[in-house]
């Protein structure tokens, strides 16, 4: 831990009373939402610009090109949100999923989407549970909007897949760039790296792809491992340098992926505002046993570099979700106790309000998976790897 900078943030939140967040503000920017918008690890390698686009003739399915329901989306806002046990609580409402437990999750516009104890795939919305059939290992879903995307892996090749959860269909599921190799060794497979509006980005086993869901086309962006870029947002990618390394920390922000962008943030997950004008990071491991700067939650002001922690009132805080391009939720463990707090963080001043005390514990099953016994919408579950 930076002892300095420490002291200095400590300084100044004891030399002024934080401003209260204007919730108020939070819940309007939620209703005017913005319009645009990892088994192997042996790859990696130079950048390539633009190389190889796909047409429609090579997806698995075709898309259903019927327009969507007209009906204004019910989940739209986004709230103070954490799923315990078999209950998604969104806001002051519950939300019940039983007899599942939601072990990760994600909300759109249109319901939540979760995965239960055996990774199958769920919808629910307030009319009710219904399963798709399906099974992944994370999920991913923009800050607005009804698409969900994921990837299923079968024995020698893994598809990409974009759901709309509004229309119950598929829009886009391809194989592309996820053929398995025989005899390859297993670290990190291929991933949903992000939907950004129209656009979604598949992190291949033969590099990072564009697809545009609308009309079914993709092209390969990047030459990269299939975790070299973390997120995109408002058009913006979070990488890391140099991209050819397994597992990197030190992370760039550009309009391309290119070796030549200077890394001037640092972390494993990334998270960016949704007109890219904060980052936060923070570690894969929910308790790494070593504490360099990367061990921390990080928040970040994207075009100065500035950096802010989060408040020493906690000694392990998790990234929940963005309300607005500047506010996001997440949960702090108490350094007192294991009590955790559900949390509303603005990225700008690094005030904190709480939104939900001692809600439940940080606490992690003594069995692997050592899942958290709660989850936060980023779609992936809480994991102590230790």
């Amino acid at each position: 831990m930076n002892d300095l900078l420490r002291d200095t943030l400590h300084e100044r939140a004891d030399a002024s009373a934080p401003p209260p967040l204007d919730l108020d503000g939070i819940v309007a920017a939620g209703n005017h939402r913005i319009t645009r918008r990892r088994a192997l690890g042996v790859l990696g390698g130079a950048v390539a610009a633009a190389a190889v686009t796909i047409g429609t003739a090579t997806v698995v399915r075709p898309r259903d090109t019927q327009p969507q329901p007209a009906k204004p989306a019910p989940f739209t806002q986004r709230q103070a949100t954490y799923a315990l046990g078999d209950t998604i609580h969104y806001g002051d409402e519950t939300i019940s999923v039983a007899p599942h437990e939601v072990t990760a999750f994600v909300q759109t516009d249109a319901g939540f989407v979760f995965l239960n104890a055996d990774n199958a795939i769920h919808v629910v919305d307030r009319s009710g549970v219904r399963a798709l059939g399906k099974s992944a290992w994370r999920l991913t879903a923009d800050v607005r909007g009804s698409l969900v995307g994921w990837v299923e892996t079968f024995s020698d090749h893994g598809e990409s897949v974009v759901y709309d959860v509004a229309a119950h269909r598929e829009l886009v599921r391809t194989p592309i760039g996820n053929k398995i190799p025989k005899y390859a060794s297993v670290a990190v497979g291929p991933q949903i790296v992000a939907l950004d509006g129209n656009l979604a980005y598949f992190g291949t086993l033969d590099g990072l792809y564009r697809w545009d869901v609308t009309t079914d086309n993709g092209e390969r962006i990047a030459k990269v491992g299939p975790t070299a870029v973390r997120t995109v947002a408002a058009g913006l990618f979070v990488y890391q340098q140099p991209l050819d390394r397994f597992g990197g920390t030190s992370l760039a922000i550009a309009k391309t992926v290119s070796p030549d962008e200077p890394a001037r943030f640092t972390g494993e997950l990334a998270f960016l505002s949704p007109e890219g004008k904060h980052l936060v990071t923070e570690p894969e491991d929910a308790k790494p046993g070593i504490q360099p700067l990367w061990a921390d939650l990080l928040m970040y002001d994207v075009p100065t570099g500035g950096l802010k922690r989060a408040p020493r009132t906690y000694v392990s805080t998790y990234f929940g979700q963005w309300l607005d391009d500047k506010t996001f939720t997440a949960v702090g463990e108490r350094t007192t106790s294991r009590a955790a707090d559900l949390l509303l963080v603005d990225a700008a001043t690094g005030t904190v309000q709480v939104a939900a005390p001692s809600f439940s514990e940080v606490a992690f099953r003594t069995r692997a998976p050592r899942t958290a016994p709660f989850a936060l919408p980023t779609g992936r579950p809480i994991i102590d790897r230790g």
